[in-house]
């Protein structure tokens, strides 16, 4: 999950309650209620491949690139290439170390097409568990780093591709998760949900805004983003859980995520599920299950919201 657009909404506790003009003001995309009217746009990455299609041997590779994608930018990727400081000289580093990646990408297009009905029912999923849930333009992209990236911005949902090896049939799981942020960052505010990457930052207060996407995320779609991480976390629960709490106040994350842990053993993004059981242990115990899924995306005191999941109970019972 990346830098969230920069914007600001009045909340009540267990509602969204927008402010439709002034969110129209701050935002410089669209906002919809009806997952049937969510924008899918893949114009980038039809781009892209003509600009892959002319790249031959004696040809400036970068003139190509600028003038056939960049330049033709869709306000995602101009926001994207804005965020991540990429130039075409990214672009033709990474296909002349990747070219087949690349090359692969010619069906994207219409693997895309094929999961739209998958995506928007997904998206209607998420609408049954947040009934105020609001959506933003989707925008296909291709960028120079292997696998997929989901990042809100200003403008929509940035999904960058690199190399159809991605599981283009779970990307509905990706998008829902990213959406799933932006109903935090509307119920929180802007304010409060920027604090855990700067005064707030923990292992613990990471675990839990990412395990409450990714419990989300399966609560409303049945599917899991990093299903061989959480077999790995439940088949070790208690031990893991033991390690954790010993790292949980820490300001940064370690081996818990977003990086390849030392151990060869463990698999990437364990704190995603710590997260997730914490999560799901609050959900669990409550009885009014509309007002849990609220009171999840308000969460903003990490450490009472541990103590509220009685999660850490069940080990004190071993």
């Amino acid at each position: 999950m990346g830098k969230l657009f920069k914007f600001f909404v009045v909340f009540g506790l267990g509602t969204l309650v927008m402010l439709w003009s002034e969110t129209r003001a701050q935002l410089k995309c669209e906002l919809t209620n009806d997952p049937a009217k969510i924008q899918l746009i893949d114009d980038d990455v039809k781009n892209f491949l003509r600009a892959l299609d002319l790249l031959g041997a004696e040809r400036d590779w970068a003139a190509i690139i600028q003038k056939e994608y960049l330049d033709k930018a869709s306000s995602g990727l101009k926001e994207f290439l804005r965020e991540k400081g990429f130039k075409a000289e990214h672009f033709v580093k990474a296909i002349r170390q990747r070219r087949e990646a690349y090359d692969s990408l010619r069906d994207l297009p219409k693997q895309l097409a094929l999961q739209e009905k998958t995506i928007r029912g997904a998206f209607a999923g998420l609408k049954k568990i947040i009934p105020n849930a609001v959506f933003m333009p989707v925008y296909y992209l291709v960028g120079p780093r292997p696998g997929a990236l989901g990042e809100p911005s200003e403008y929509g949902l940035m999904i960058s591709i690199s190399e159809l090896d991605t599981d283009i049939e779970k990307i509905h799981l990706l998008l829902v998760h990213e959406t799933i942020h932006v109903q935090q960052a509307l119920t929180i505010g802007m304010a409060e949900y920027q604090a855990i990457f700067g005064p707030k930052m923990s292992l613990l207060a990471l675990s839990i805004r990412e395990g409450s996407a990714y419990f989300l995320t399966l609560l409303s779609t049945g599917g899991h983003t990093h299903k061989d991480s959480y077999d790995y976390y439940i088949q070790n629960e208690n031990e893991l859980w033991n390690r954790f709490k010993k790292d949980m106040n820490k300001r940064f994350p370690g081996d818990w995520m977003w990086k390849k842990p030392t151990d060869p053993e463990q698999p990437p993004d364990l704190g995603y599920i710590v997260g997730a059981r914490i999560v799901e242990a609050y959900y669990n115990n409550a009885k009014d299950k509309l007002k849990a899924v609220q009171d999840i995306l308000l969460v903003a005191d990490y450490k009472e919201f541990l103590n509220k999941s009685r999660y850490a109970e069940k080990f004190l019972e071993k």
